[in-house]
């Protein structure tokens, strides 16, 4: 019996069956594929967080078909922390920023990173089942931070200019002349003093800074900073314009935004106290550190708006040198002004040149203020 065309049979079956499977692969498409897995490190509510899982990845998946398994960790926790340091070296990373998107065998750091390599992730395993080669971070730029570090320095320069800061600086300066001594021993007065103003604006600054960050893990917190600080700001601009027109006006003792006269006494008592105590150098790294939180009535109105965006520009532990930097910045001014009193300026030439100087001063705090008031909202 011959049996040949039953076999020809089956084996066009089989080779049929075989291209149909293989068309209605490519008709079916990604879409077939499983879910990727990814995990997420960000600080969980902050505004970058929330657009990446609400706007971005739903965007990503829908443009290439994939769906994402997404397991979201918090790396402000202890333990979100230690995972994600634990996870980005077990690839061959090191950490360096986040938030942090693990995607396939590549880390991406910084929010830019993250942006221009997920949509290309999921459209390689759309199209492939796999994703892409190992994304080699040593080529990769650091993420541009809005809130710069020339910024920042010039915010603490404007804040450490201001009248109220600077007449105590004057005044700090002028009772060392008066109480005479070397210049060495000026020299070391002023360092100190300085020091110790920035330890006490420095330790201020840090607890503001993780109150600000803590409370922003609740978005309503976040969005009642936000309404807070800018209203704040705008307030106080609208006082600088108000006493840079006083000024030209010639109406110096109108103005607005100055220290109270009992916190200046205040302020002048305690270095008067410290720079005549029997520990001489004690007592006047001790004047600092009241000088700053009296001072706090004035220069307050700088600091606390420039943390809370440095808060949103970035909220990790290095976020803490730009606070550090701002310091550092606002006790430049002092630096400046003993330098030139030890070469031999007189205070009355100082005093001379920052009266003819105010409302440029002034106009700095009101530019300042207005991009504080803006920058609250984009950063």
């Amino acid at each position: 019996m011959n049996r040949r065309p039953f076999i020809a049979r089956q084996e066009i079956l089989a080779v049929s069956l075989v291209l149909f499977s293989a068309l209605a692969a490519v008709w079916a498409g990604p879409n077939q594929r499983p879910p990727a897995r990814a995990e997420y490190y960000g600080e969980l509510g902050c505004a970058h967080c929330d657009t990446f899982v609400d706007k971005e990845l739903p965007s990503a998946e829908a443009a290439s078909g994939v769906r994402v398994e997404l397991e979201a960790f918090d790396i402000l926790s202890e333990a979100g922390y230690a995972r994600c340091e634990a996870r980005v070296e077990a690839l061959g990373y090191s950490f360096r920023v986040f938030p942090v998107l693990v995607i396939g065998q590549s880390v991406y750091q910084g929010n830019a990173a993250i942006e221009a390599n997920l949509a290309a992730e999921l459209r390689s395993y759309a199209e492939t089942g796999s994703f892409l080669p190992r994304f080699d971070d040593a080529t990769e730029k650091v993420e541009p931070t809005r809130w710069s570090a020339p910024a920042i320095i010039a915010a603490g320069l404007v804040d450490g200019v201001n009248p109220c800061a600077f007449t105590t600086l004057l005044f700090f300066m002028s009772y060392l002349s008066l109480r005479g001594g070397t210049k060495r021993r000026m020299a070391a007065a002023g360092l100190v003093f300085a020091a110790g103003i920035f330890a006490a604006y420095f330790l201020i600054g840090f607890g503001l800074f993780n109150a600000f960050r803590l409370g922003g893990r609740l978005q309503a917190f976040r969005l009642a900073l936000k309404i807070a600080m800018s209203a704040i700001t705008v307030v106080f601009c609208l006082f600088t314009v108000r006493d840079i027109l006083s000024l030209r006006n010639g109406k110096s003792a109108d103005i607005s935004l100055k220290l109270p006269e009992r916190l200046r006494l205040g302020i002048n008592a305690a270095i008067r106290k410290g720079a005549g105590s029997a520990a001489f150098l004690a007592g006047v790294f001790v004047a600092g550190v009241v000088v700053s939180v009296l001072e706090l009535a004035c220069t307050g109105q700088v600091y606390f708006p420039a943390i809370s965006i440095m808060v949103q520009s970035d909220a990790s532990w290095r976020g803490i040198g730009n606070l550090a930097l701002y310091n550092l910045a606002f006790v430049l001014p002092l630096l400046s002004i003993l330098g030139l009193s030890l070469l031999g300026m007189r205070q009355e030439a100082l005093r001379a040149f920052f009266t003819r100087h105010l409302a440029a001063s002034k106009a700095a705090q009101a530019l300042l203020f207005a991009a504080l008031a803006i920058l609250v909202w984009v950063v």
